[in-house]
This record gives C-alpha cells, sequence and structure tokens, in this order.
C-alpha cells in the first residue's frame, strides 16, 4: 500500500483570508492610531493647562500701574506701531502669562495681537474683548489704562477652562486692521458672538466695527466700557469686566 500523496493548501483560502483579515486589521490599527493620538493630545494639552496655571496671577493696582506706565511710555514715543505690539506679543506670551500669541502684520509697521482661551466644547463661537489704540496724546493716559486692564484681565484667566473661545485683542485705530480681522473670522469659520469695546471708541470706530462685522444682522451682542482716567479706576472695572467675559464665555 502506497502513501497518499500530500494535500497541498488550498491558495484560495490563503487569498480569501487575507481578503477579510486585512482589511479588519487595517481598522483595527487605525482605531489604536487615533487612540494613542488622542491620548498624546489630551497629555499636551493638560501639561499646557498646569502651566498656564502656574503663570496665573490676580488682577492688581501694582500690575495695573506697572503696564500702564510701560504702555504710556511707548505710545508717546514715534516709535508705537512698533513697540506697543512688541510689548503685547512678549507679555501675553508662553513665557510671562502661557498663551499663544498670533501676530498679524499690516503692511512693515503696525500689527494685529490677539491670544484666547480656546473654548473646550463650541471653540469657533468668539467672545472677544477687543482694544483699539493710537498713539493720539489726549487719549495716551486713557488708552494706556485699559490696554493695562485687558493685560490684567488675561493674565488673570490664563489656563481658565470655558466653553467658548476668549479671545484679547489689540489693534490699531485703523479700518484696514478691522477688516483683517472681520476675513480672519471668516476664514477660521468663527462666529463672533460677544463683542467687548474697551475705551469707549468713538461714534466714526463704533459704526465702523458694527458695519465691518455686520453685528446687527449677525446678532452679535456689543458692549462698550469706558477707559478709565487713572490705574485706581481702571482695577474694579478689570474686575468687573474679567467677569462679564467668563460669563459670556459660559464657564463651565
Amino acid at each position: 500500500m502506497t502513501d497518499a500523496p500530500p494535500t497541498s493548501a488550498d491558495p484560495g483560502r490563503w487569498i480569501r483570508f487575507a481578503l477579510v483579515m486585512l482589511p479588519v486589521g487595517t481598522i483595527f490599527l487605525g482605531i489604536a492610531s487615533f487612540g494613542i493620538w488622542q491620548w498624546k493630545k489630551d497629555q499636551a494639552a493638560d501639561r499646557s493647562f498646569k502651566y498656564a496655571m502656574a503663570l496665573r496671577r490676580p488682577i492688581t493696582l501694582e500690575g495695573i500701574q506697572r503696564h500702564a506706565g510701560i504702555v504710556r511710555e511707548a505710545l508717546a514715543k514715534p516709535d508705537w506701531p512698533l513697540s506697543i505690539p512688541g510689548y503685547l506679543e512678549s507679555t501675553m506670551g508662553a513665557e510671562n502669562m502661557g498663551y499663544t500669541v498670533r501676530r498679524t502684520r499690516l503692511g512693515d509697521e503696525q500689527s494685529i495681537i490677539d491670544a484666547e482661551l480656546t473654548g473646550k466644547t463650541r471653540p469657533r463661537e468668539i467672545v472677544m474683548a477687543l482694544v483699539i489704540y493710537d498713539g493720539d496724546p489726549t487719549r495716551l493716559i486713557r488708552t494706556a489704562n485699559t490696554i493695562a486692564a485687558l493685560l490684567g484681565i488675561a493674565h488673570e484667566t490664563t489656563g481658565e477652562s470655558v466653553v467658548r473661545s476668549l479671545r484679547f485683542a489689540l489693534i490699531p485705530s485703523s479700518p484696514e486692521a478691522l477688516t483683517r480681522m472681520k476675513e480672519q473670522l471668516r476664514r477660521d469659520d468663527e462666529r463672533l458672538m460677544h463683542l467687548f469695546l474697551l475705551g469707549n471708541p468713538s461714534a466714526d470706530v463704533l459704526k465702523q466695527i458694527h458695519d465691518t462685522f455686520e453685528t446687527a444682522a449677525r446678532g452679535t451682542q456689543v458692549v462698550v466700557r469706558p477707559a478709565t482716567s487713572t490705574p485706581q479706576e481702571a482695577l474694579p472695572a478689570a474686575q468687573e469686566l474679567k467677569t462679564l467675559l467668563l460669563q459670556a464665555a459660559e464657564k463651565p
């Protein structure tokens, strides 16, 4: 009796197995990769949150006085369009307040500066605190106090958890700056929900703001906050404004 020849493996079976299992494996690999990416992202966000919290400082009279003095001196100099954005960028940046500061240049000199607390669940809904500044000597003290108050608010709220994005923006007084801000909102598919205007802008500037951002048509709630004459007046105004901003951003 002779032995039967060995039966070779059915190549079709292995092909069918590969066709079934390879896509399944690819799906599981994709799920695992996403899980790892999300974990790393959460870890990075947690580190950033803890770092920002360590940099948080309460709004104080001394802090407002210090910022107002530096800004006032800078605004009085011919190169204020360059020096003011530079000071704002470094002051609010990662080493001092923990923000990622965005600087949008307008030509060779002027710039838009903004930094934000990104909303956790509705990041494209924006609550904005806006300061419009220039080097007009008749408004020097009030402008400096307004900028100082905003910096104090930003420092006390760094690392805060919010639902909507809370954005601090400081721009030179020009129609081009407003138009560029509108373009940024549109490009990023963002909706301006609340706009807090600091420093009591003139009627002409206020009209430009309403026209540029189409506040009536888009349902943007606009609140105008007056400028203050002294740091002593700016302190309670800043503390009150901080509360209003966090309420608008729906702090969870």
